[in-house]
């Protein structure tokens, strides 16, 4: 491994430009290069960058559907599980909002959904490693929000927009009333876990494409480290290597057996919500920033979701730019 990209998934700047200044001062510093804005963010950059323009130009469902082996004639939409908390004037997203359901509470999920919602022709289809697809909606030009960016805010920041909304809407808020009386939620409330208050349904709505063919990697990436569904996906399309996420960057690069490729890249998709960034920072940026000054990376690149910054080995002796934290690289991105 010579370069390491690590891909904070779930990381905006809204949310951690808040943290203490004690905080702030305990993470690493180090001599990042500029920040530069991802056009359509961490997705479209990882599919460009494998040489799969059209995965980028697709929605996210469109991808999770065709690696599912479903046809682009399905209008498939995306479908994360959310605890909401509900407040005086507006209801709340928490940090901890997605929710990652057992197997078994999976397919019971997919079983009472068919039972409610099936005589409508629409389907629930779990995926792995987490999450669902929902087909059978005609929404088309429905605008919809990535759960992710909604965490830490209100509900109503992201409820869908455009031309297939109001039917989109309608569907969510049926749904929300069939969640409220579901055995499932009884069944976690009796357990004292967070009941599910809504699917959220998102990445879907472009008009029906051509299929997206399934190709041989371009050596793009030597492996793609993620437990995300998008991901998994990408990698079959693409002929990418996905494995599971290791427990932080100390134990990818004590794992990372040496190759011949000067250039290959790793890349590692970390889920950070729920989390302070000095645990990612510890956990992930550390390490890295340490395997390049010693030497053992060429480079470090960070995404915080729609913006990267990168560390080169030589950046260290670049005097002239300031040292900074990832945070204030990623924010101000200007030396």
């Amino acid at each position: 491994m010579r370069e390491l990209v690590i891909i904070l998934a779930d990381f905006f700047l809204r949310e951690a430009e808040g943290d203490s200044p004690q905080a702030r001062a305990a993470l690493t510093r180090g001599r990042f290069g500029l920040s530069r804005s991802l056009r359509g963010g961490w997705r479209d950059w990882l599919a460009r960058r494998e040489g799969r323009e059209d995965l980028a130009l697709a929605d996210p469902a469109a991808v999770v559907a065709a690696a599912e082996g479903l046809p682009p004639q399905v209008s498939p939409w995306l479908v994360t599980p959310l605890h909401l908390l509900a407040g005086m004037k507006t209801v709340h997203v928490p940090m901890n909002a997605s929710l990652a359901l057992t197997p078994d509470e999976s397919r019971s999920l997919t079983r009472e959904f068919a039972a409610t919602f099936g005589a409508d022709k629409l389907r629930l289809h779990a995926i792995e490693p987490s999450g669902f697809l929902l087909y059978g909606l005609d929404a088309d030009g429905a605008e919809t929000t990535e759960p992710a960016r909604l965490l830490g805010g209100t509900l109503d920041e992201g409820l869908p927009s455009g031309p297939g909304s109001r039917r989109l809407r309608q569907l969510m808020a049926e749904i929300d009333l069939w969640l409220h009386e579901l055995p499932l939620n009884r069944a976690r409330e009796a357990r004292h876990e967070p009941r599910i208050s809504t699917l959220w349904l998102w990445g879907g709505g472009q008009p029906s494409r051509d299929a997206l063919p399934r190709s041989a990697s371009s050596a793009g990436w030597a492996v793609v480290h993620a437990e995300d569904a998008w991901v998994s996906s990408f990698g079959q399309l693409s002929g990418i290597d996905v494995r599971p996420l290791p427990s932080d960057a100390t134990a990818l690069l004590a794992g990372a057996a040496p190759s011949p490729v000067s250039g290959d890249a790793v890349c590692v998709v970390v889920p950070c919500a729920a989390q302070g960034l000095a645990v990612l920072d510890a956990a992930w940026i550390q390490p890295a920033v340490a395997a390049v000054r010693a030497g053992a990376l060429r480079s470090v690149s960070i995404v915080g979701n729609d913006r990267c910054v990168a560390l080169m080995a030589g950046d260290q002796w670049r005097f002239w730019r300031p040292e900074r934290d990832v945070l204030a690289a990623l924010a101000e991105g200007n030396a």
